[in-house]
């Protein structure tokens, strides 16, 4: 008889692919390119690059009933709820990413010894831009240790039917390619494991996609383009590019005017050159840093929760935040709070919009309004960290 556990991994299982698969599969009707490289049975690991929220759920597309792979995913998307509960029962474990945490590596073994396939997405969230991210060494290291094969998985066009930064999703067809398994020895260096593991997944996903899951239509694409283009790449100007109807994007000195196509490239209406969003992206980031008359980098309207003990995120209400260069400023109609840099010990940023500051004791997510943007606060404050 099954046990309880194999139970709920099997009405959680059913319910995702009632509901989460066929989403996928009218959208991005996802077609493995090397049928041949069925997913194996046994432990394993699957990692590849990852810029559309849904990728580990478009590989399982192609994943035998009852053997749905187990993996890591951010505490955000599994604090309450049926659909939580349902990814915890397929063998999701919640993480912090980039912040140590032994007894999920402990978790992690265990899935091994019960010979699930595991999926890691090692880069630590999905690609603003659809480029390659640094690395969680660690992830390598915990590939190095375990013994068991690691297949490279590129999803093609990945970042095309979705990217992070979009309100919409484009109607695509998307690719999947799982490629011969890596094996590592226990003593085989962390540089070598890295340059190995690194080279299936290398190429960014804005260029380097194959024609046929390039996007022929899509609604509004160019809505929340403020959200990965938060300044004006000539001016420098903050929330200097917008999009008034969802689909051209105009800065407000108006000097440029682009139109957005369906895979995410963008017209200049004056030059009729191509654009790629991670080139004008690239161009920003290089920005020197540029305060207005009170001394702030950035001001936004914000949602304030505060959490000490997960998952009891507790709301705190409307504020007004302000980031300094020694700290950041929460003005609100109750309370103000001023959260020194020095005591910040990791930033990230959850979805597309909540910026969460991991403090010694405490996490304070600031959930920024629909004009703001997350990454500008994110790539800001590890200039001044």
């Amino acid at each position: 008889m099954p046990s309880r556990r194999r139970l709920v991994h099997l009405g959680s299982e059913a319910l995702l692919r009632t509901t989460v698969k066929p989403f996928v599969r009218m959208l991005w009707r996802p077609v493995l390119i090397n049928p041949e490289a069925l997913l194996p049975a046994g432990p394993c690991f699957f990692y590849g690059n990852h810029s559309n929220m849904l990728d580990p759920f478009i590989l399982n597309v192609f994943v035998r009933w009852g053997q749905a792979t187990a993996g890591v995913m951010t505490q955000e998307r599994l604090r309450k709820g049926l659909a939580a509960f349902c990814l915890k029962g397929i063998g999701l474990l919640p993480t912090r990413k980039r912040i140590a945490e032994p007894q999920l590596i402990r978790r992690l073994y265990r899935l091994l010894d019960e010979g699930r396939g595991v999926v890691i997405y090692p880069e630590g969230g999905q690609r603003w831009d659809g480029r390659p991210m640094p690395w969680i060494e660690a992830t390598a290291k915990l590939f190095i240790k375990c013994g068991v094969p690691v297949y490279p998985v590129r999803t093609h066009g990945s970042y095309l039917g979705w990217p992070r930064w979009a309100s919409y999703p484009r109607p695509a067809r998307i690719q999947v390619e799982i490629m011969p398994p890596l094996t590592f020895e226990r003593r085989t260096p962390l540089a070598e494991a890295l340059t190995r593991l690194k080279a299936p997944i290398a190429d960014p996903d804005d260029a380097v996609a194959p024609e046929a899951t390039r996007p022929r239509r899509a609604f509004r694409p160019a809505a929340g383009i403020h959200r990965l283009l938060y300044r004006d790449p000539d001016t420098g100007e903050n929330g200097g590019l917008f999009t008034p109807d969802g689909t051209a994007v105009v800065n407000r000195a108006g000097t440029r005017r682009f139109t957005m196509q369906p895979d995410s490239t963008l017209r200049d209406e004056n030059t009729g050159e191509t654009h790629l969003t991670g080139d004008l992206y690239a161009q920003i980031r290089h920005l020197p840093l540029e305060k207005d008359h009170d001394g702030a980098f950035i001001r936004n309207r914000v949602k304030l929760h505060t959490e000490t003990t997960f998952p009891d995120l507790v709301p705190r209400g409307i504020v007004e935040a302000v980031l300094y260069d020694d700290a950041i400023h929460l003005n609100g109609a109750t309370a103000d709070r001023i959260l020194p840099l020095e005591t910040i010990e990791h930033v990230d940023i959850e979805r597309n919009y909540k910026l969460q500051l991991w403090l010694a004791d405490e996490m304070v997510q600031l959930s920024i309004t629909p004009n703001g943007s997350a990454l500008h606060w994110l790539d800001t404050l590890n200039r001044l960290l």
